[in-house]
Parts: structure tokens; C-alpha cells; sequence
């Protein structure tokens, strides 16, 4: 499964993770992991440009620092969205998760 994990204090996020495999199909086949990785892996780039620091390895991304400008937390509120959508259509394969320390 992969898990969404996403950080906000206040209101305003301040990183995200996904970590695991979806194991929906076979390497190379896998719509369910290409649709997660292609989405955050496009969001954590734009906010590298940014400033946001970023590690990926196998299986895992994590964004951190994320800036607190209207485009930047716009973009991880599209990536939340779309991580819930999938989610939605493939709750045994991917699970999304929010933290907001205000609440």
C-alpha cells in the first residue's frame, strides 16, 4: 500500500511523504503506483525550485520546507486532492492521511 502522509501547522503545509508500493500490477505495469509517482513526483519538483527540500528513494518521497506562498501551498493542496481521488477509486492500494496541528 502507499501511504500519503501530509504535515500542515495552521492551515498552511509544511511537508509531505509517500512511502510503500501500491502493488495493484506487476513493475511496469502498475497504474495505480505511475498515477502516485507521476503526481507527487511533478509537485515536489516545482516546490524544489522553490526552495522546499526534497528526498526520494525507492518507494519513498518526502518533501520538506515547504514555502508558505499561495502558488506553492496551492500545489499541495492539488497533490492532496489528487492522492484523495486515486484513493477513492483504489482504497486497498493507496491511503492518504492529513496532520494539521491546529486541530
Amino acid at each position: 500500500m502507499i501511504v500519503c502522509k501530509f504535515k500542515l501547522s495552521e492551515g498552511v503545509y509544511e511537508e509531505f511523504e509517500i512511502s510503500g508500493h501500491a502493488l495493484y500490477a506487476r513493475k511496469g505495469k502498475d497504474i495505480v503506483c505511475a498515477a502516485v509517482s507521476t503526481v507527487s513526483q511533478h509537485t515536489a519538483r516545482a516546490l524544489s525550485e522553490d526552495g522546499a527540500q526534497v528526498e526520494i528513494e525507492e518507494g519513498y518521497l518526502k518533501v520538506e520546507k515547504i514555502p508558505k506562498d499561495n502558488i506553492s501551498q496551492r500545489f499541495v493542496e492539488e497533490l492532496r486532492k489528487t492522492l484523495e481521488d486515486i484513493a477513492s477509486q483504489y482504497p486497498r492500494y493507496v491511503r492518504v492521511e492529513v496532520n494539521d496541528d491546529a486541530h
